[in-house]
């Protein structure tokens, strides 16, 4: 029988070992499923037959959706004005235990080049979107 839950303190070893010893898994992406990168980070287990069969870290990051700029202000006001807004909601982020803000762009933009000169980086990995509204939908 399978079944879904929140990792517990004494699955801390097999955890740690399955995901050490995975070739496929970065660096990088180890370091971002540590409570110490992400403090919002859950990690959950599916398991068979109360054996843990795979281990998830899971933690929040923001989206930003897009920009609506007033069509009255001129080119300086608003870059000045992704500055107050890139600092004032990484400000809000981090209080909430949130450290990555992502958006969807494309790079000749001219939004993407100022992102990319304030501290956005392109992850070259693509980006797979489970969209949980069209999975609410499918399921009534």
């Amino acid at each position: 029988m399978w079944s879904f839950r929140l990792a517990q303190p004494e699955d801390a070893q097999a955890f740690a070992n399955w995901a050490a010893h995975n070739p496929q898994i970065d660096s990088a992406d180890l370091e971002a499923g540590m409570a110490k990168t992400n403090p919002t980070v859950l990690t959950f287990v599916a398991e068979k037959d109360g054996v843990p069969v795979v281990f998830a870290p899971v933690y929040l990051t923001a989206t930003l959706a897009h920009l609506a700029f007033s069509p009255e202000v001129e080119g300086m006001d608003r870059l000045r004005a992704l500055n107050v807004l890139k600092d004032g909601v990484a400000a809000f982020m981090v209080q909430h235990g949130i450290r990555e803000i992502q958006t969807k762009t494309i790079e000749g933009y001219p939004v993407a080049q100022w992102a990319l000169k304030h501290g956005f980086e392109v992850d070259g990995r693509q980006t797979l979107t489970l969209d949980l509204n069209h999975e609410m939908v499918e399921a009534k």
